[in-house]
């Protein structure tokens, strides 16, 4: 009987310690204002500390920031009013299959990469666009309504680097240093009409009213 015990309770051990955890990749560094992290159905205060995991939520109040560090060096500054999933943080086991991949909601962040991020898979998911990076510093701007006289939608640009945007039309925009993307819904030209569509993603002049620097940028440096 004791032996059938403690055979119990080994492989109750194992299972518990054999149970593989949500993939732990980055911490936050600095806050400012109210954030909170979203965890399967828990929700609690964003500290200084704070380590994230896979399938975490960022959401930020108004005026709020956080400075997030990865464990594969990259930095991310989360700007206010903002909803971040940690979709895919695989950052370790063979370099085919590590990826990070992270999904904005609303909002807006900035997110430089590291040599070592550099070589694993880098994507960036919004409800009208996909964005890929290669070696850069990037801003992010998601915005449901539109600003003064931007459209809603999202918003890349790149200041140094390369990225590419891919919108829901599977038109691809391909940036270098100091130029914007946009990516929206499609447009929709009325039978008739002889207008010409244009693709739902394309380079934009400028978005200055959406892209704005914070107080934590200084920690991006």
């Amino acid at each position: 009987m004791r032996l059938t015990r403690f055979w119990a309770t080994a492989l109750v051990c194992v299972a518990v310690w054999g149970a593989t955890p949500a993939a732990q990749a980055a911490r936050v560094l600095a806050t400012t204002g109210t954030l909170q992290l979203q965890r399967g159905d828990a929700v609690r205060p964003v500290a200084v500390g704070t380590r994230l995991r896979e399938g975490d939520a960022l959401v930020s109040a108004s005026g709020a920031e956080a400075y997030v560090r990865f464990d594969d060096g990259a930095r991310m500054a989360l700007r206010g009013d903002s909803t971040l999933y940690l979709t895919t943080l695989q950052l370790k086991g063979p370099r085919s299959k590590r990826q990070k991949v992270l999904r904005i909601v609303q909002g807006g962040l900035r997110y430089i990469s590291s040599k070592l991020s550099a070589r694993h898979r880098m994507v960036f998911v919004t409800p009208t666009a996909t964005i890929g990076i290669r070696g850069t510093d990037i801003e992010i701007a998601v915005t449901d309504a539109p600003v003064d006289q931007d459209p809603s939608g999202t918003y890349l640009k790149v200041n140094t680097g390369a990225a590419t945007l891919t919108a829901v039309d599977g038109t691809v925009v391909a940036l270098d240093p100091g130029q914007v993307a946009f990516g929206g819904e499609p447009e929709l030209v009325p039978r008739g009409a002889g207008g010409t569509r244009r693709p739902a993603g394309r380079k934009v002049e400028s978005a200055s009213g959406l892209f704005k620097g914070g107080s934590l940028d200084k920690w991006m440096r």
